[in-house]
C-alpha cells in the first residue's frame, strides 16, 4: 500500500486563487481532569445566572399582570372587605411594602463578646430560620392597625367572602360596596320613584317600526343568527344591538370614557365607559349654561365637542361569557351619572336644590347567552344628612327573552325604544329649563 503523502496547510494566496481548502491533520491532546472541572463549573454558573435572569423577567411580568385595579384610598374607605383577587393583590402588595421598609431585629440577643470561640464552636442556633418566607409576618404587626382616628377594622382581618376569577374586574364585590358605602344603590329598597307607573305605561306604546310589515319574522331569524354568533362584545355590539335599537336620529357614541365628570360618590371610583350611551349635542346647550363650573363637572363628559352631552339613557353589554352582576353594576354607576346630570340641568340657577324622586334616566343591560335584556329607571334623592352627598337608586322597570320567538322580540324592542325616546324628552325639557333660566339671568344683567 503507497503511503500517504502529508498534506499541505493551505495559504492565504491559495484561498484568495479559490483553491479550496484541504483537510488538515492536526494533533489534539486531551485536556486535563482540572481544566474540564473549571470549564463545568463555569458553565453551570453561567446556566444559574440565566435562569435566574429569566425567573426575575417572568417575576417582573406577573406583578405588572396583577396590579390593584384601585388606588389604596379606595381600599382603606370601604365600610366591609370582602375577600376578592383585588383584595389580596393589594393586601401583598402592601405586605411586601411593609417588609421592605421594617427595620430588621436580631431575634438572637446579643453575641458573645469572644466571636472567635463562638464561631469555633459553630457559631448562633440557626434553626429558626428553617422555611423562613420573605412574607412571614410578625403576629404583633398584622394585629397593627392605623393609629388615626377611624375605628375600622384593616384589610387583613376584614375578609368576609370569597369570589371566582371575575372578581379581578374593576366592578367585583369591592366595587359592589363603594357603592353602597356612597348611597349608589343597585336596587330601590331605601327609595321608589314616584313617576314608576306612569313611565311603564309609556314603555307599553306599540311602535309602528316593529309591525309585521316592517319587522317580519325573516329579520327576526336573522337577529337570533347574529346573537348565535356572536363571541365577543364588541360583536354583541355591532352586530346584535343595533337590531334592537333601532333607527333612530338621536345623538349617540360607543366606549367613550367620561373623563371629565367628578364622580357621584369620590375620588377614588373608576370612571365609566358605557358601552353606548345616548345624549344631547354640545350646541344645544347655551354657551352660559356650558360654560358653568358645576355643568362642565356633571354634565358634559368630555373634552371632545363631537361626543354628546347630559347623557341618560345607557346601554351595557356582555359577551356569551361576560358576568351579568358586573353589567348589573356598570349600569348602575352610569344611571348616577345620568341622573345626576339631569338633575343638575333642572336645577340650574337655583340656590337650593330640588329633590321630586322621579326617574328621567333609564339603562339597559343585554346578555347573549341568555338572549335576555332588562331594563332599568334611576333617580336621586336628597342626602340623609345635612352636607353629605345624594343618594342615587335603580329600579328594574321590565325583562325581555329576545331569542325565544318573535312576539317576545318585539316586546322587549318597544319599551327599549320607548325607553330610549322617553329619555330624550327628559333631556331636552331639562335643557330647556337651563337655557331658559340662564336667558332670564342674561336679560337682568343687561337690564
Amino acid at each position: 500500500m503507497t503511503p500517504l503523502a502529508p498534506v499541505k496547510a493551505a495559504t492565504d494566496h491559495d484561498l484568495c486563487r479559490g483553491h479550496a481548502s484541504p483537510v488538515v491533520s492536526r494533533s489534539f491532546t486531551s485536556p486535563s481532569p482540572m481544566a474540564s472541572e473549571q470549564v463545568r463549573k463555569r458553565q453551570i454558573k453561567q446556566d444559574i445566572s440565566q435562569n435566574h435572569h429569566r425567573a426575575e423577567k417572568r417575576k417582573a411580568r406577573s406583578t405588572r399582570a396583577v396590579a390593584p385595579k384601585f388606588p389604596p384610598a379606595f381600599y382603606d374607605d370601604l365600610s366591609e372587605i370582602p375577600l376578592t383577587l383585588n383584595i389580596l393583590r393589594e393586601l401583598d402588595q402592601r405586605n411586601d411594602a411593609r417588609a421592605k421598609t421594617e427595620k430588621r431585629t436580631n431575634p438572637i440577643g446579643s453575641l458573645p463578646k469572644d466571636l472567635s470561640r463562638f464561631s469555633r464552636r459553630g457559631g448562633p442556633d440557626l434553626q429558626h430560620l428553617r422555611e423562613f418566607s420573605s412574607k412571614t409576618r410578625n403576629p404583633s404587626i398584622m394585629e397593627n392597625t392605623s393609629s388615626s382616628s377611624r375605628s375600622r377594622r384593616t384589610l387583613s382581618t376584614r375578609a368576609t367572602s370569597v369570589t371566582s376569577r371575575s372578581g379581578s374586574t374593576r366592578y367585583g364585590k369591592e366595587f359592589d360596596q363603594h357603592l353602597r358605602d356612597h348611597g349608589v344603590y343597585v336596587n330601590n329598597r331605601k327609595s321608589k320613584p314616584l313617576n314608576t307607573e306612569e313611565t311603564k305605561m309609556r314603555l307599553e306604546q306599540s311602535r309602528a317600526s316593529l309591525s309585521p310589515s316592517q319587522f317580519s319574522e325573516q329579520q327576526f331569524k336573522a337577529f337570533q343568527r347574529k346573537n348565535e354568533d356572536a363571541v365577543f362584545k364588541s360583536d354583541v355590539m355591532a352586530d346584535v344591538i343595533p337590531f334592537i335599537c333601532g333607527d333612530y336620529p338621536i345623538p349617540s357614541k360607543q366606549n367613550v370614557l367620561f373623563t371629565e365628570l367628578k364622580p357621584p360618590i369620590n375620588g377614588n371610583a373608576v370612571r365609566p365607559k358605557p358601552d353606548h350611551f345616548d345624549g344631547a349635542d354640545l350646541a344645544d346647550l347655551y354657551m352660559e349654561v356650558r360654560n358653568d363650573e358645576e355643568v362642565r363637572q356633571r354634565v358634559i363628559p368630555t373634552k371632545h365637542p363631537g361626543v354628546p352631552v347630559a347623557a341618560n339613557f345607557f346601554i351595557e353589554a356582555k359577551g356569551p361569557d361576560g358576568n351579568a352582576s358586573v353589567a348589573q353594576r356598570q349600569a348602575c354607576y352610569d344611571g348616577a351619572y345620568g341622573a345626576r346630570a339631569m338633575h343638575t340641568l333642572q336645577n340650574y340657577g337655583k340656590s337650593q336644590a330640588e329633590y321630586d324622586r322621579n326617574a328621567y334616566t333609564y339603562s339597559s343591560i343585554y346578555h347573549p347567552a341568555t338572549g335576555t335584556l332588562q331594563l332599568y329607571a334611576h333617580h336621586i334623592t336628597a342626602p340623609a344628612n345635612t352636607g353629605g352627598r345624594a343618594e342615587y337608586h335603580m329600579t328594574k322597570l321590565c325583562g325581555f327573552d329576545l331569542t325565544n320567538n318573535r312576539a317576545t322580540f318585539v316586546e322587549g324592542a318597544t319599551f327599549f325604544r320607548n325607553a330610549r325616546l322617553l329619555a330624550k324628552e327628559h333631556r331636552d325639557r331639562a335643557i330647556q329649563v337651563a337655557n331658559g333660566e340662564a336667558a332670564e339671568v342674561k336679560d337682568r344683567s343687561d337690564n
